[in-house]
């Protein structure tokens, strides 16, 4: 039987929708808009990025390696106010995979006020893929 979910956890879910659009469409406004100014992202492997300005940096560093890079949304569930969210990271950008380029990960995110407080990612750096694209040369955990 599947999980009736709350209002809120319903909500929740729509800001993770909206996460990835703006992941995938335009990453200036995903980290103004749907992380909150203190948020706390923990990549486990690539570092901890503390508030959206030392984030951002991070994300125009990605997109610099990678521009054609996308999240495929593979699953998602919510329990008060976390969401658990599978994602595939695309990369046809890869020098060495080019289109078959799939970094599979999971971030648990804790959300108020509709905003990310709290994203702790992990995704899987013994895989044949390199670390994500754009933080191979880059120290993540020193604001630039």
């Amino acid at each position: 039987m599947a999980k009736e979910y709350t209002q809120q956890e319903k909500d929740n879910i729509q800001v993770v929708h909206r996460w990835l659009d703006l992941y995938n469409n335009d990453a200036e406004r995903l980290v103004r808009e749907i992380y909150a100014s203190d948020t706390v992202v923990k990549t486990m492997g690539a570092g901890t990025y503390t508030g959206t300005d030392h984030f951002l940096q991070i994300e125009r560093d990605v997109l610099k390696a990678a521009p054609r890079r996308k999240f495929r949304l593979n699953h998602v569930h919510a329990d008060g106010n976390t969401c658990i969210v599978e994602v595939t990271l695309l990369n046809p950008d890869d020098k060495r995979f080019g289109d078959k380029y799939e970094l599979h990960m999971a971030a648990i995110m804790e959300i108020e006020n509709g905003q990310i407080k709290r994203d702790r990612s992990y995704h899987n750096i013994g895989s044949e893929y390199p670390l994500w694209p754009g933080l191979e040369e880059a120290d993540p955990n020193k604001p630039k």
